[in-house]
């Protein structure tokens, strides 16, 4: 088993059991226990745990009785008006002949489309939403690091490539800039994602890029479900609306980190065709069934 592989395992126990020890792990991947406590202390960096005497604990176990994630559709239209804002304002950290790396999610899927027009411009992404929109885009290359094509939450979550394949391709790339997406930030803990593995591959984005932008809509603040990804001091700049909470606002720029607010834009974001939605719709079932 590969160590990225096992790392996101140990995570997803941590996050089941909200305790593990060095033995039981070691037991477990049958594996001694300086491997184990070499994999808890990545984690640990990564901000996905919290190390103890003799094992991990999680630092802020989700609240799964209340977390029901809406569909990739449904969510595309919330907040469009302000994701689409957000998405025209990270245009300024974007230059010709940039290459740079966008996360899964639909702000993501909106900036994709507003880069179209930048020259030169090489995107990386696990996104298969974003690469879609990039796929006849004059002058943009776009650049997918394969691996397992994930469908999380039972196919209302993004459609994407993710596990240790993913990771280690994704390795192989220094981004000048990621622009990551969350479904939840919590000013004291940091930012979550709803899946386990598109959560890896934000910390693995962040990881390669000479910097990391996070561009979250207002509703996103004060919610702590899910998989903790890494605290908010890891990014230079955050992108939000004007409806951000005002101390959420003056905590992130007391952590030194530059906050930029925009206005929601006046046109919405469009409906997905038809044919987008079938097709979408088809390789979520194809895939689900190939799980199976």
């Amino acid at each position: 088993m590969l160590a990225e592989e096992r790392r996101s395992r140990i995570q997803d126990l941590i996050v089941q059991k909200s305790v593990v020890t060095l033995a039981e792990l070691a037991a477990l991947f049958e594996t001694s226990e300086m491997t184990v406590r070499r994999d808890l202390d990545a984690l640990a960096a990564r901000g996905a745990c919290h190390r103890i005497r003799g094992g991990a604990m999680s630092l802020r176990p989700p609240d799964n009785r209340s977390f029901a994630y809406p569909s990739y559709f449904s969510r595309a239209q919330a907040q469009a008006r302000e994701k689409r804002g957000i998405a025209q304002a990270a245009l300024a950290f974007i230059q010709a002949g940039d290459t740079i790396a966008l996360d899964s999610g639909t702000t993501m899927t909106m900036l994709a489309e507003a880069v179209r027009g930048v020259e030169g411009l090489t995107v990386i992404s696990n996104s298969l939403q974003v690469l879609e929109r990039l796929r006849n885009a004059p002058g943009v290359v776009a650049i997918s690091p394969g691996g397992i094509l994930a469908i999380e939450d039972m196919g209302a979550g993004e459609v994407s490539f993710a596990g240790p394949m993913t990771v280690s391709a994704l390795r192989a790339f220094r981004p000048r800039r990621s622009f990551i997406s969350a479904s939840g930030v919590d000013l004291e803990a940091g930012i979550f994602n709803a899946g386990l593995f598109q959560a890896e591959i934000k910390r693995t984005l962040m990881e390669i890029a000479g910097e990391s932008i996070l561009m979250i809509d207002s509703s996103k603040f004060g919610r702590a479900n899910g998989v903790l990804v890494a605290p908010l001091s890891r990014f230079h700049t955050v992108i939000t609306d004007t409806a951000a909470p005002e101390p959420e606002v003056a905590g992130l720029r007391a952590l030194g980190v530059e906050v930029i607010l925009v206005e929601p834009v006046s046109e919405a974001v469009a409906l997905p065709s038809a044919v987008e939605s079938e097709f979408w719709s088809l390789l979520r079932s194809t895939a689900m069934e190939d799980l199976r």
